[in-house]
């Protein structure tokens, strides 16, 4: 599956297992994406995919996992997205647990 694919359904309502794997799957991805094609990516997201993307973003830097890339993704989030992407999965009243 592609990264977009993931982010159309994100499985809020999955059980563990199945989220742990999505997870992985999402943040290789992230990992082998050339930074030089971050901004087209982030670009083609709509917002509910971006806002998806930023949460699984701030897992992974939770998790310690691939940290420096994900960081460099967060940059080129926050820049396409702006600020609002930032603010919306942060203030979330239901958190929403990837």
């Amino acid at each position: 599956m592609s990264l977009t694919q993931f982010l159309e359904n994100p499985p809020y309502e999955a059980q563990p297992q199945e989220k742990q794997n999505i997870y992985e799957q999402v943040i290789n991805i992230l990992g082998d994406t050339a930074d030089n094609k971050m901004k087209d990516t982030c670009n083609n997201l709509d917002t509910d995919q971006q806002d998806a993307l930023m949460r699984y973003i701030y897992k992974g830097l939770e998790n310690n996992d691939n940290s420096l890339k994900l960081l460099k993704w967060h940059g080129v989030l926050s820049e396409v997205a702006g600020l609002g992407c930032i603010m919306r999965v942060m203030s979330e009243k239901r958190k929403r647990v990837l």
